[in-house]
């Protein structure tokens, strides 16, 4: 089943190269290769993180356990909190700007994005205490 699930994400890399053969080759509008090139960020992003992990649990039988150590699972929850207080403050400080700048609507997409974090925080938080 792994080495099914690792030739999943190889096709991660194929569809990468697909997409940017359409954004190199491809006559499409500006808004079209922007999409093209976010996709293709996101799917080169997962399928090679899931096949440098699988890597590393063949290579090294002991990282699957590291990883889940109760120090290192403690370590990744306050590295989370300390970049969602830091992702906070820099909507914050973007929104700021930008009403500053009188840039009303990149002003209220950021706005929106600061308020609906803390939302976003407690309704993963109640999902994830319910699943425990």
């Amino acid at each position: 089943m792994k080495r099914n699930r690792a030739k999943l994400w190889y096709l991660g890399y194929a569809a990468c190269a697909a997409m940017l053969l359409l954004i190199a080759f491809a006559d499409f509008p500006r808004s079209a290769d922007i999409g093209l090139a976010c996709a293709l960020g996101a799917v080169f992003g997962v399928s090679h993180v899931e096949l440098w992990y699988d890597k590393q649990v063949k290579k090294d039988e002991n990282f699957e356990i590291e990883v889940e150590d109760e120090r290192n699972v403690q370590i990744k929850y306050r590295a989370g909190f300390l970049a969602c207080g830091v992702d906070m403050f820099l909507f914050g400080l973007a929104t700021v700007v930008f009403i500053i700048m009188d840039y009303t609507l990149p002003a209220v997409v950021t706005g929106v994005m600061l308020a609906a974090q803390p939302l976003i925080l407690i309704a993963a938080s109640s999902v994830i205490s319910k699943r425990i």
